[in-house]
């Protein structure tokens, strides 16, 4: 009897499991590559929630995908949730490689036994294709970061240094600049007088290259030598209006610098996001004052999201500020009149 009964508790248990879904796995035929793409996509915690169903969202591209879609998923969910979010809530669509080398390298360098040089190519894809896929089927907000590490930080940089305004932020983690012997480092100095860089950022993560070895290999030193003379142009020179922050990782070395550098890289691209909510129940025009602001500094206009507005309307309201809770109410219904 107690083996029957251990029995249906186990099936009772079983059928009542509920799974924990992350995204979502998608596929795109594209005709600028000629072949099938596969990217992963992670919507909102409140995607789905009637309430806000006018809500759009910022976008992040994530270059290896099926490397860092889990840990990217999980910083932005923490960083975007409760009465103090560091970014706001973001779609996630991280492209899976197929040919890593080929898609990521902005040059066909003969002197490797891998195929190179398609960067011009996968771009194309992603801007034309790819993302015109994610704005039919998604309620986005014309703001985009790109996130590329290793060949996909040499990518990503590539287009802000050749068409900065193609994404508004960017996030290089230690990039692979010494790609055919320094190919974008010399470009960049000689064009980076005469390009305008239209308000993007960036955040360029910069990681120990050297390490602990006691003998770095030459191409230890190349990459070192790329990314430091690439750091030195962007201080001889004035790069017109990039907002952009350099970040040094004395402790982290080529692979384990990718953590960090996402925490840190989201957050300095919404660096003046987070407000004080505290200061905000009894101050409600500090919403507006700190978007006016933060709209400024990324060139673009944003305004408060929805679910947040609603977490300090209730937080207001147990604090016993209800005056202050109707300024925030009206507020609401300004900017989400649909809602």
């Amino acid at each position: 009897m107690k083996k029957l009964f251990y029995i249906l508790y186990l099936f009772t248990f079983f059928l009542n499991a509920q799974k924990i879904e992350i995204g979502e796995i998608k596929t795109i035929q594209s005709v600028v590559l000629n072949e099938e793409r596969e990217y992963w996509i992670a919507l909102p915690e409140n995607y789905s929630n009637e309430k806000y169903k006018t809500q759009k969202y910022p976008v992040i591209y994530l270059l290896d995908g099926e490397k860092f879609f889990h840990v990217t998923s999980g910083i932005v969910k923490n960083s975007s949730k409760g009465y103090y979010p560091l970014i706001p809530e973001c779609i996630i669509v991280a492209i899976k490689n197929t040919n890593r080398s080929r898609d990521l390298t902005p040059s066909n360098d003969h002197k490797l036994t891998y195929q190179s040089g398609g960067a011009s190519q996968f771009e194309n894809f992603i801007n034309k294709e790819l993302i015109t896929e994610i704005n039919k089927n998604y309620r986005t907000l014309d703001y985009k970061i790109l996130i590329g590490h290793s060949f996909g930080g040499l990518f990503t940089l590539n287009i802000l240094f050749k068409k900065p305004n193609t994404y508004n932020a960017y996030i290089a983690i230690d990039p692979s600049l010494w790609w055919d012997d320094n190919l974008l480092v010399n470009k960049l100095e000689k064009n980076i007088k005469s390009t305008e860089y239209s308000g993007s950022v960036l955040f360029f993560a910069n990681a120990n290259s050297i390490g602990n070895q006691k003998e770095p290999s030459s191409q230890h030193d190349k990459h070192f030598e790329a990314k430091k003379r690439t750091i030195e142009i962007f201080k001889e020179y004035t790069p017109k209006n990039l907002n952009y922050q350099i970040k040094y990782y004395k402790d982290e070395d080529h692979g384990s610098v990718v953590l960090p550098s996402l925490v840190d890289g989201l957050r300095s691209v919404f660096s003046g996001f987070r407000i004080n909510v505290k200061e905000l129940i009894k101050n409600p025009n500090l919403l507006e004052d700190s978007y006016q602001n933060l709209s400024k500094k990324l060139s673009y206009e944003f305004k408060p999201q929805a679910p947040y507005i609603d977490r300090v309307i209730e937080l207001a309201e147990q604090r016993g500020e209800k005056e202050n809770a109707k300024v925030l109410n009206d507020i609401y219904k300004k900017l989400y009149p649909n809602n």
